[in-house]
């Protein structure tokens, strides 16, 4: 399924279903089956698909939210200065080289946020695919010689990513995600 078409499926539920789970299970081999009704399977699906990526989520009575961020993000760095970072997440890494990247750099940086109604896991869905929809099109703009690339010459520019409300999106892109 079209990244893009779960997310604003997922923006819409006030509550997961079996219905929903099911179209995560089809598209993340790795999401347990009640991916939108469990915290904790909402966290071995983002801890599966985006590992050593640090993630938060809270509830309160009328809005529940979630936070995600690429290790070595300088949110990271400043909230928590004593966090040590993994070895694998050094200069090299891919992480790394996301968060030095002059285009993809400052979306990475500040993480991915949600603030709203409807049920934690959702909100924990919710920037998860915002993240593996921001890394997709990241990675469609690697250079040639690091990507395969059938029939897309370049991947979306920046003015497609876009703030709304505090909430991050992406809007208007071509393709497959």
């Amino acid at each position: 399924m079209d990244l893009r078409k779960l997310l604003q499926k997922l923006e819409t539920a006030r509550v997961g279903s079996p219905e929903l789970d099911s179209e995560f299970v089809s598209t993340f081999r790795s999401a347990p089956p009640n991916v939108t009704r469990s915290i904790d399977a909402a966290v071995r699906l983002i801890e599966t698909e985006l590992p050593g990526w640090w993630w938060n989520c809270g509830y309160c009575e009328l809005r529940n939210g979630a936070s995600l961020y690429v290790p070595g993000s300088s949110r990271i760095r400043a909230n928590f200065p004593s966090a040590k970072m993994s070895s694998e997440y050094g200069s090299d890494s891919a992480e790394m080289r996301l968060l030095q990247d002059p285009k993809w750099g400052p979306l990475f940086d500040s993480g991915f946020h949600c603030d709203r109604g409807g049920t934690v896991p959702l909100a924990m869905l919710a920037v998860f695919l915002e993240a593996k929809i921001a890394l997709t099109c990241a990675r469609l703009e690697a250079p040639v010689n690091n990507v395969i690339r059938v029939g897309r010459t370049h991947g979306p520019n920046l003015d497609e990513v876009m703030t709304i409300g505090g909430k991050r999106r992406v809007n208007s892109l071509s393709g497959r995600l």
